[in-house]
């Protein structure tokens, strides 16, 4: 092994703290794949009433994750043979992963408001797609699980042929009713109680992926500052078993 035996105990020091960054780096990046199929599967029913599809987003989690634990390897390998050019790789990989997941955080900040006009314009389409079995899914999971109703509020059933059977007058689907009581969603303009009256799925929805979001942008962003401690890491005992290797040979 290059320069092994010859770093001072400031620096196997350091390497030691380079084998347990990389331990928790693995933890990091198996957090990146559970959260990126946790979203592809929270998401995947509510994303058919968005008119933007951002599975896009759930997959580079997934890949990120995937990523991160190949890299790990590498970073532990470099470490623990004391190669410089696996070192110095490690941590430019690391440093391109921090930008690609800085630029991530800031550019879903900036375009949160793209989630909001693609679930209003999505919602008010997919309205009239009730009846096709993926919308009517994804429409009763999500007013069941938010407790909404219609997209502004639960009146926008009345004006849409939501059943195939004939559509009863001032009546909504099923999902809108607090409590499973027979005829809960009839004529629910005489018991408007009965069903979620309060709040359209709109604002639901909109409250519901921006808490969700926010919580996945702090995690990706806490990840992407913590990878700069391994940049720290890598290129300091790269450097030193570099200076140690030219010593030697002097």
């Amino acid at each position: 092994m290059a320069g092994e035996g010859k770093l001072g105990p400031c620096m196997q020091c350091v390497r030691c703290m380079l084998f347990v960054f990389n331990g928790l780096f693995w933890l990091t990046g198996g957090g990146l794949l559970v959260v990126g199929i946790w979203a592809r599967i929270q998401f995947s029913d509510y994303m058919k009433l968005s008119s933007h599809d951002y599975s896009t987003a759930c997959y580079v989690l997934i890949g990120a994750g995937a990523l991160v634990i190949i890299i790990g390897f590498l970073g532990c390998c470099g470490a623990y043979k004391e190669q410089v050019c696996m070192l110095k790789t490690f941590a430019v990989i690391l440093g391109f992963l921090f930008l690609v997941e800085l630029g991530g955080s800031i550019t879903g900040y900036v375009f949160r408001e793209k989630i909001k006009s693609g679930f209003s314009e999505g919602l008010s389409v997919a309205l009239d797609d009730y009846k096709q079995d993926g919308f009517k899914k994804a429409w009763d999971g999500l007013q069941s699980k938010l407790e909404c109703c219609g997209n502004k509020n639960y009146s926008d059933w009345f004006y849409k042929e939501w059943t195939t059977d004939e559509t009863y007058n001032n009546s909504v689907p099923h999902s809108c009713c607090i409590k499973d009581e027979v005829s809960c969603n009839i004529n629910v303009t005489n018991h408007p109680a009965t069903v979620y009256s309060t709040e359209g799925c709109y604002d639901a929805a909109v409250n519901f992926f921006e808490d969700k979001l926010l919580i996945i942008g702090g995690v990706a962003l806490g990840i992407a500052l913590f990878q700069l401690i391994g940049v720290g890491l890598s290129c300091c005992l790269a450097s030193s078993i570099q200076h140690s290797s030219k010593y030697e040979l002097v």
